[in-house]
């Protein structure tokens, strides 16, 4: 029997039974979720595109084409990367299998490296966008994503794309931390939630010893403070040992989660040690130091400067990018005006990074403190500190890749932490025009809804409207007019002006041309004079590899001995069986030049006029009237230098001062052609001669007048 009680039916949530069934779920609804799943993707799809362009505004180097090789090599079966020697990140379980991937799909091209940084920040912003959102629904998950997005959308150019667009490096980290986060926001205390973690830290673990400062000890403090809290809080409340207990007890999911750390570490160790057996890379030491000694202060501002680059604020004119030495810069051209007001609308962004950053240290402490903005602020705050004081900011602001998660980690907290207070503030009604009004529709009883459009019974007060969304409105004889209003908060009309013109800024240096790359003239010229391959400074070697398809094939040497450039190589790349190389390529180019050391040039013309060489080059061979070893083949424009002259040893002085006299042309490349194989003799024979010094060679470096260099 029917309860009759004036007022039972509202108080159960249910209608009388005379009236209208309430009707089931609205397929609308479905179809509204389908709706932003598509526009999410839809999203992501441009931002590809836009980010594609972007990281084509920055040339390529070696870095990126050491990488391309890493990958091909996998490709080809050497999944351990054996007899290489990697850098300090071997990006071997992240970045390397989805860089080889895209060597399978678009071949080994240096475009293919552009392709992989923007699926990567792509990933990285759309995952971001994802941890921001959390567990909100409706406009508030929709303000979340947007504020995350738009603190992301569009870095600076120059260093804000080489760091988070261009260079494979910590921006990538970022991905896999970020994931494990969201599994723990999404799943909470499942009891499968720790060992997903562990997995997800040692597949980050393993490929970036940065994790250990971005997640794994923030996981362990943010750990350590939540069950201080809780013993603190059972405590507090009088309940001595047993509230003690219990509130141990509410925390065992960070108890869980921190052993989960542990086991992350220990299962890296565990792989790298197999993979040393297995024959796998040599990993190069992390250059980390922390040195009392060196200019905090100035490295702080270089490491804010690039901070606000990554960001898209660097608005200050004259924009100082290459630091060299302490006070010492190579100057970029200053952004246009309208470039510079685009950079000085992000410092909104900035400012919200920061607020949001101070809105979870605030309540870091409390009990109810949201778990992944806690873990977001530790990572940020371990990564700057550890950073700032070292020896790796006392360099450009390029080095700001170092701390580049802080950009994603920043923007998720800004979403997490004050997206739903965009929902707040004063309502504007906007009447809609004609063709946008719908049909009544019937709900039941008197066919009223809420704001959210769900329907309510007779009696019930209808629930407040979100945000902003479309509501059915009545006169007051209780009639639907057929009529919609949109109401917007006021708030959130210059934020959709303001996300609309960073999109604008996005989209304008998207349509930036793609910068030609600098050397693709230099392996033209080298492959056209048949020269395949040869050693050469870094910066130009695997480069001019990868633009040649190996066509022109040069492999990395130190300056002062030729001895193999252990940084990115194989071991393969320097085997006098495999290879023969019989050119050098100096470099006198200013950033980036590749000189060798005089003495080594001396032993290396020596052989070459040595008794068991005895051809000749023919006429006008490699396009040169060369008479004898080695030939010179010069490209690229050259200058002129002033030394001082020198008679008997001793400058030549006149009126008090030294006379300088003008040096041959110097060219910015110059190949160096030798008549037998360089790799024969470097590694063993020319290391022995530099350090024994025979008579020979001292004599010829009386004469050239040069400085011996130290021993090999």
């Amino acid at each position: 029997m029917p309860n009759t009680a004036p007022g039972a039916e509202r108080v159960a949530g249910g209608v009388s039974e005379d009236a209208t069934p309430a009707a089931p779920a609205r397929p609308a609804a479905r179809a509204w979720r389908w709706a932003g799943a598509a526009l999410f993707l839809l999203v992501v799809v441009v931002l590809f595109d836009a980010y594609l362009h972007l990281s084509k505004t920055y040339p390529e180097n070696s870095d990126e084409a050491n990488i391309l090789l890493m990958a091909n090599d996998m490709l080809h079966g050497n999944v351990y990367l054996s007899h290489w020697y990697v850098s300090d990140v071997p990006f071997i379980t992240t970045e390397l299998p989805q860089i080889t991937l895209l060597v399978w799909l678009f071949g080994l091209h240096l475009n293919t490296a552009h392709i992989a940084a923007a699926v990567t920040y792509t990933l990285v912003v759309a995952v971001g966008m994802l941890l921001a959102k959390g567990r909100a629904h409706g406009w508030a998950a929709v303000a979340r994503m947007a504020l995350a997005l738009a603190i992301m959308l569009a870095p600076q150019p120059g260093v804000g794309i080489f760091v988070v667009i261009f260079s494979v490096g910590h921006i990538g980290t970022a991905l896999p931390v970020m994931l494990t986060w969201l599994v723990l926001d999404r799943f909470g205390s499942r009891p499968y939630v720790p060992v997903i973690v562990a997995v997800l830290l040692a597949w980050a673990l393993m490929a970036d010893p940065l994790v250990l400062v971005i997640a794994v000890y923030p996981l362990l403090a943010v750990c350590l403070a939540r069950v201080v809290t809780g013993l603190f809080t059972g405590a507090r409340g009088g309940g001595g040992l047993r509230g003690m207990r219990q509130g141990l007890l509410g925390r065992r999911l960070e108890l869980w989660l921190a052993a989960a750390a542990g086991v992350a570490y220990l299962i890296v160790a565990l792989g790298r040690q197999l993979l040393a057996m297995a024959g796998g890379y040599v990993q190069q030491p992390v250059p980390f130091q922390l040195d009392p000694a060196r200019n905090w202060w100035w490295q702080a501002r270089v490491v804010v400067h690039g901070l606000l680059e990554m960001f898209g604020a660097y608005f200050v004119p004259g924009n100082w990018i290459n630091y060299l030495r302490l006070g010492d810069y190579v100057a970029e051209p200053a952004p246009s005006g309208l470039d510079q007001a685009i950079a000085l609308t992000h410092v909104l962004g900035v400012v919200l990074a920061v607020w949001g950053a101070c809105a979870i240290a605030r309540r870091f402490f409390f009990r109810d403190a949201d778990f992944v903005s806690q873990l977001l602020l530790a990572g940020i705050v371990a990564n700057l500190a550890a950073y700032i004081p070292s020896t790796l900011a006392f360099a450009t602001p390029l080095n700001v890749r170092e701390v580049a998660p802080v950009l994603p980690f920043a923007a998720v907290l800004a979403g997490r932490m004050l997206g739903d207070r965009l929902l707040t503030g004063p309502l504007a009604a906007v009447r809609l025009p004609g063709f946008l009004r719908a049909g009544a529709t019937s709900y039941g009883g008197s066919g009223r809804a809420d704001g959210a459009g769900n329907a309510v019974p007779d009696g019930q007060a209808a629930a407040p409207s979100p945000a902003a969304g479309l509501t059915r409105q009545r006169d007051a004889r209780g009639k639907d007019p057929r009529r919609r209003s949109l109401r917007l908060r006021l708030v959130a009309i210059p934020l959709v002006a303001l996300f609309g013109w960073y999109s604008y800024g996005l989209f304008r240096q998207a349509d930036t041309p793609a910068a030609p790359q600098p050397l693709a003239g230099l392996a033209a010229y080298l492959e056209a004079n048949h020269l395949s391959y040869g050693l050469g400074g870094y910066w130009d070697a695997s480069i001019i590899t990868v633009e040649t398809g190996g066509k022109v094939t040069i492999r990395a040497v130190t300056t002062t001995c030729l001895q193999p450039y252990l940084w990115e190589s194989k071991t393969d790349w320097y085997s006098a069986r495999l290879h023969s190389a019989n050119f050098i390529l100096l470099s006198q180019e200013p950033v980036n030049g590749f000189a060798v050391n005089g003495d080594v040039l001396l032993v290396l013309n020596h052989w070459s006029r040595s008794a068991y060489v005895t051809s000749k080059p023919p006429p006008n061979y490699y396009d040169t009237q060369s008479t004898g070893w080695p030939v010179f083949i010069d490209y690229g424009g050259y200058y002129f230098n002033w030394v001082p002259e020198i008679s008997s040893g001793h400058y030549v002085i006149k009126n008090g001062h030294v006379v300088l006299v003008r040096t041959q042309p110097i060219w910015y490349y110059t190949a160096r052609v030798y008549p037998f194989n360089l790799l024969a003799r470097l590694q063993k024979t020319l290391p022995q001669v530099l350090n024994s010094r025979p008579a020979w060679l001292l004599k010829e470096i009386k004469q050239d007048l040069g400085k011996p260099v130290p021993a090999c």
